[in-house]
């Protein structure tokens, strides 16, 4: 982002020719190892009642509740966008998460660089915040179900999570006392008053927990959406375990090695999910992954979709807001 549009334009074009390659290898692999005939069958046996409410409450339930959480950090760290102009801004980086979350990234920074006089670093700095805030929850609500005795992994890799989760626990607060150190030594000192790390320096302390809460509620959201997904397709995940599985599998899903997780993710899946299928419905090994690679392909094109729709939507008020002149800034 401090690079520049050109730059990050080509880093994009670069994450996108990555992120579809490896989207279809990583397909290739799913088709040729699951039991199409099964994951179909699976498909039309599911509740589909279930699944289509689901699908439109959440997306856009989760739309309006990111928009809400994203501004309040927006005005926590000094910058004021409208809630309307910022609607339409996250509805069109939709198209482009489609292709790399980084690509959206650009758009939202774009807006947020147009409406204040921050470059391009401390533009994109509240969502690199945003990131770690979002980590420190997902650490929290590991911590809660490791606690809860709901993680299903071996005890060696059950206290990696939890150090894990603990280190992604305190990392925002750690950062943005480090931030506000003066005398940090050579390249410490660089990168902590780099301009990326300007929302970290401008965060109050106090204002950390009431992120936190906020962001909890969307990553709440995302668990019973997950949870309510499963269930219609006869998979029955305790939502605690669900929870810890989310910042794995979210994490999978931002490495740009294809596009919006179909693939990477749902290979992991496989692994996670597929215990927890009913016996009613699967078993079989290979038949419990069908069920799993049904549900998961469905959900991830359908809400694709969905959110290219708002995209489409909101794209043309974006491009013509970007395109116009920079207004003057107010005093």
């Amino acid at each position: 982002m401090a690079d520049g549009p050109e730059a990050a334009a080509r880093k994009g074009r670069l994450r996108a020719a990555l992120g579809w390659g490896g989207t279809l290898v990583l397909m290739t692999y799913l088709v040729m190892t699951t039991d199409l005939t099964m994951a179909w069958r699976a498909f039309m046996n599911a509740d589909h009642t279930l699944f289509v409410l689901t699908l439109v409450i959440s997306t856009f339930g989760s739309y309006i509740l990111d928009v809400v959480t994203v501004r309040e950090l927006l005005n926590r760290v000094g910058i004021r966008v409208g809630f309307g102009e910022f609607l339409k801004t996250k509805g069109a980086s939709y198209l482009l998460n489609i292709v790399n979350y980084n690509l959206a990234l650009v758009l939202m920074v774009a807006m947020i660089r147009k409406r204040t006089d921050r470059g391009w670093g401390a533009s994109g700095s509240p969502f690199l915040l945003l990131n770690f805030v979002d980590l420190s929850v997902f650490g929290a609500l590991a911590l809660l179900a490791v606690a809860a005795g709901e993680t299903p992994f071996e005890p060696t890799a059950t206290i990696f999570v939890a150090l894990f989760a603990a280190g992604a626990l305190v990392a925002p607060p750690i950062l943005c006392g480090l931030t506000r150190l003066e005398k940090l030594p050579g390249i410490l000192g660089r990168v902590f008053s780099h301009d990326i790390l300007a929302a970290f320096r401008h965060l109050e302390f106090r204002s950390i927990p009431w992120l936190m809460f906020l962001r909890s509620l969307l990553i709440l959201l995302y668990a019973v959406m997950g949870w309510a997904f499963l269930h219609a397709f006869g998979v029955d995940v305790p939502i605690l375990t669900l929870m810890v599985f989310m910042p794995i599998l979210s994490l999978i899903a931002f490495v740009p090695v294809s596009v919006s997780g179909l693939g990477s993710t749902q290979v992991v899946m496989r692994e996670f999910l597929a215990p927890y299928v009913l016996p009613a419905v699967a078993v079989t090994s290979a038949a419990r992954e069908a069920v799993i690679d049904a549900y998961s392909t469905s959900t991830i094109v359908s809400m694709i979709l969905l959110r290219a729709v708002i995209g489409l939507v909101c794209l043309p008020w974006v491009s013509r807001t970007l395109a116009a002149a920079r207004p003057e800034q107010e005093p």
